[in-house]
């Protein structure tokens, strides 16, 4: 073979279209749009299912393409999916031979409990043991099990050994929906502690010491000591007759919360630019931290006063 044979061939293949199309882009990259990974998202019923499409997009869409599998009950009712989300019939989900991301963004206690035993009686938990026997990257959140400060220990403690199983499988845990972080730790989304002491409206605490955590700066803290020194809430030496709540309950712009836990969902509970009044000692989550200072609320520390 000759070399004016030779230059013929590469000017042919040069001058071809789609070649040059190819060599133009790769010079180009950023102009190439991202290919984004596909997601399955198993999604249960819950009454919030607005709010739960709404953070499934914000957290998952812009690394994945999210194609929903809804249970029955969400079948049932068809909610209306934002921009970017699409439904996948459970025929559609099982054909597929491999799924590389799952997501459970409002895990039952039901699929939980079968996830980790292994159980695959549904199309849902087929598609978690799929996932699992492929090693697929699977994403759980526990915000919807369910359990409240009434439930018994024992029963948390036998579904927190189902989550050390799953998480001994792979599985990344989250305990809140639009927390974004993962956290393997159950006990920062269930409230551990004995019941508390219901009191009645008429109470008389004895006189507290109050401290204030406060979205702005100094300022608005010693507008609010003098505040709390002239008005209505003496801070030396007088009774405080107040109402204790173990929910969000507003009066006006104040809230007393009693639990001894307060997390992103209670926080996003208060009212904006609130005041929420908490005990001294009540864990509060560094989420709900952020949460409170988003939403401009003050976040109040009673710290009783030792009688001696």
């Amino acid at each position: 073979m000759n070399e004016e044979l030779i230059n013929q061939i590469l000017c042919r293949i040069l001058s071809d279209p789609a070649l040059q199309g190819l060599l133009q882009g790769a010079g180009n990259s950023a102009s190439q749009p991202r290919v984004k990974a596909e997601a399955l998202v198993l999604l249960n019923y819950v009454l919030d299912m607005p709010r739960v499409l709404n953070l499934i997009q914000v957290r998952w869409g812009s690394s994945y393409t999210l194609r929903i599998l809804p249970s029955d009950q969400v079948y049932l009712a068809k909610p209306e999916l934002p921009a970017g989300l699409s439904w996948i019939s459970a025929e559609e989900a099982l054909g597929k031979p491999h799924w590389p991301n799952l997501i459970l963004p409002t895990c039952s206690a039901n699929t939980l409990a079968k996830a980790a035993l292994g159980i695959r009686d549904n199309p849902m938990t087929e598609m978690i043991g799929r996932g699992i026997s492929q090693g697929s990257s699977m994403e759980l959140s526990t915000e919807y099990l369910g359990f409240t400060n009434r439930t018994p220990a024992a029963y948390r403690n036998l579904y927190e050994g189902y989550i050390d199983i799953l998480k001994s499988y792979g599985v990344m845990i989250s305990a809140s929906l639009d927390g974004g972080s993962n956290i393997t730790a159950m006990s920062t989304a269930l409230e551990k502690t004995d019941h508390l002491k219901q009191y009645p409206g008429n109470y008389q605490q004895p006189s507290t010491f109050i401290t204030c955590e406060q979205p702005s700066d100094n300022s608005g803290r010693k507008a609010l000591t003098n505040e709390l020194q002239t008005n209505q809430y003496p801070v030396i030496n007088q009774p405080m007759r107040r109402v204790f709540v173990e929910e969000p309950v507003s009066k006006g712009e104040e809230i007393y919360y009693t639990k001894k836990f307060l997390g992103d969902k209670q926080a996003y509970g208060f009212p904006e630019a609130s005041r929420v009044f908490v005990k001294e000692g009540t864990v509060i989550s560094p989420l709900a931290r952020d949460t409170l200072k988003l939403r401009r609320i003050e976040l109040c520390i009673e710290k009783g006063r030792e009688q001696g």
